[in-house]
């Protein structure tokens, strides 16, 4: 074999591995708690200004040409009609926009509660979706929430909060959510046929769980103690906490992203690369970047 023969075999051999690595990642794009409506600023929180925010953030996601769009909860902050300002922003998106409900989201008067998932284009409030061996699951953190018109949901909000504040439990709050026993189940058992078809997981919530603060959703003990089963569970990704926030726990990576609401100028989003050995975060703005690895 020549010189020149080989060096040319050495190439498509490259390129043949190059294209199949590029065929196995994922890129997707993420923001949360937008908290639009249309009210003067308070405090850092320039409700406005998300309007265009959202918008340059999906036109950045468009230009990267991600595989889908997640919104991690609380798109606006409150009054039903934010949404009529907000959601318009989103059908410029090139792809599909999954999203999950935050405690903003159900910010609206009573008679609006079970017209929100509408709002978010949401069928079904908890689901998951398949794409080149990971599974994506979407979860209700506000599946138990004070802001609905279910009594027997909210006299569990009632009874789970108190229990936590007498234990001295940081996450008492009624701003915060939790996730009842019928999604749980299904959640264990997405975990479940993820593992037996050796895929990875990345699950999707508005509440974060670790590390356990004020705004960890209210049973997040007993979600942390079903994940941590899972070898197939790589990433917990959240929003709420606009501060953000990261750890590392039971090979699990716990990532708060920070929140778009935040700042008067400066936009917080990001694009994220999956591939075998990592999760790669592109932040944008005050979202810093990560590479956070995986087995």
């Amino acid at each position: 074999m020549t010189t020149k023969t080989f060096a040319k075999l050495v190439f498509v051999f490259l390129l043949l591995s190059f294209s199949q690595t590029a065929k196995s990642q994922i890129k997707f794009g993420v923001f949360a708690d937008c908290q639009y409506c249309n009210c003067d600023t308070k405090g850092t929180r320039h409700y406005r200004n998300s309007l265009e925010k959202l918008q340059s953030c999906i036109h950045e996601f468009n230009n990267n040409n991600v595989a889908f769009v997640v919104g991690l909860g609380d798109l606006i902050d409150h009054e039903f009609s934010s949404f009529d300002g907000i959601t318009p922003v989103l059908s410029h998106s090139k792809t599909e926009v999954s999203q999950v409900i935050g405690n903003h989201d159900l910010s609206v008067e009573n008679e609006y509660f079970e017209k929100v998932p509408q709002m978010l284009k949401l069928d079904k409030t908890w689901y998951s979706f398949e794409k080149k061996g990971w599974r994506f699951i979407f979860l209700n953190g506000c599946d138990l929430t004070f802001q609905s018109n279910d009594p027997q949901i909210v006299e569990k909000a009632k009874a789970l909060t108190a229990a936590l504040k007498n234990e001295g439990k940081p996450n008492y709050h009624n701003w915060n959510g939790g996730i009842g026993e019928e999604q749980l189940q299904w959640m264990e058992n997405e975990l479940k046929k993820a593992q037996n078809s050796r895929q990875k997981v990345i699950l999707f919530c508005h509440f974060p769980l670790l590390p356990y603060n004020a705004h960890s959703l209210w049973n997040t003990e007993e979600v942390v103690d079903i994940l941590k089963k899972y070898d197939c569970v790589k990433c917990w990704m959240n929003g709420h906490n606009h501060a953000g926030n990261y750890t590392f726990a039971d090979g699990i990576h716990f990532l708060n992203l920070k929140g778009m609401i935040e700042t008067a100028d400066i936009n917080t989003f990001s694009v994220i690369k999956l591939s075998k050995k990592a999760i790669e975060v592109t932040g944008y703005g005050n979202e810093p970047q990560r590479t956070l690895p995986i087995n």
